[in-house]
């Protein structure tokens, strides 16, 4: 995946996802070549998950708001934004509070909507699943349904939804339970990994597509998945 400099978000992602591999160097050093079934490394496949899964919501919300931002940056009015983003945010300031919306008072009252958004869907409840993240981006910035492009040749969409789905329920009962039912392998690991890295590529190039439609250019360029960085 290579980065632009004014890609935040996914330099951010880059960085975080080399703390993954720290691990794998770590069981490389501790375990025994050749085959057979390597113990006492549990703790770091686990480790591992836990920190996937966290280099994933760290960079939904830091897509989802350079997006945002992005948008209001570039907008002359509120009009960039679909009528259901404008409706949700024009609820929350009915009555007086309408006056907040006064002058450039819609980019704070979008600013404040994506920060409720994300205290309640991934903040408060730590589980940024398909569900929570289709509904950050739809409610924040009008994208629906991010997860739409997670496919490709012998991944179909519903596929890589349940696997995402599966993998953060995976990270809440290592974070909450320390054990789990089955035992979590190296290759759980590295599948994991590679499957992150895909629908975080996967999901900046919707967006991309997204804002090119909403305010006539994307202020990056479309990432490719396997590129070296």
């Amino acid at each position: 995946m290579a980065i632009a400099s004014n890609n935040k978000h996914g330099t951010a992602f880059i960085e975080n996802i080399r703390e993954v591999d720290r691990l794998w160097k770590i069981h490389g050093q501790i375990t025994t070549k050749g085959p057979g079934r390597k113990h006492d490394v549990q703790i770091l496949h686990k480790s591992a998950i836990v920190l996937l899964v966290a280099c994933w919501e760290a960079f939904i919300e830091d897509l989802a708001r350079e997006s945002l931002t992005a948008m209001i940056s570039s907008a002359t009015d509120h009009t960039v934004f679909p009528d259901h983003v404008l409706e949700r945010v024009a609820s929350i300031h009915s009555g007086p509070k309408a006056w907040n919306l006064a002058g450039d008072g819609w980019k704070k009252a979008l600013e404040g909507n994506l920060t409720g958004i994300l205290a309640k869907t991934t903040g408060s409840l730590n589980t940024p699943k398909t569900a929570q993240t289709n509904e950050l981006f739809e409610k924040t910035i009008g994208l629906k349904n991010l997860s739409a492009a997670w496919y490709w040749p012998s991944r179909s969409v519903d596929q890589s939804e349940k696997t995402l789905d599966d993998l953060v329920t995976l990270r809440g009962s290592i974070a909450h339970r320390v054990t789990t039912t089955s035992s979590v392998t190296l290759k759980h690991v590295t599948d994991s990994r590679a499957f992150i890295h895909r629908i975080a590529v996967k999901s900046h190039n919707n967006t991309c597509k997204y804002l090119s439609e909403r305010i006539g250019k994307s202020p990056w360029n479309r990432l490719r998945f396997g590129s070296t960085y």
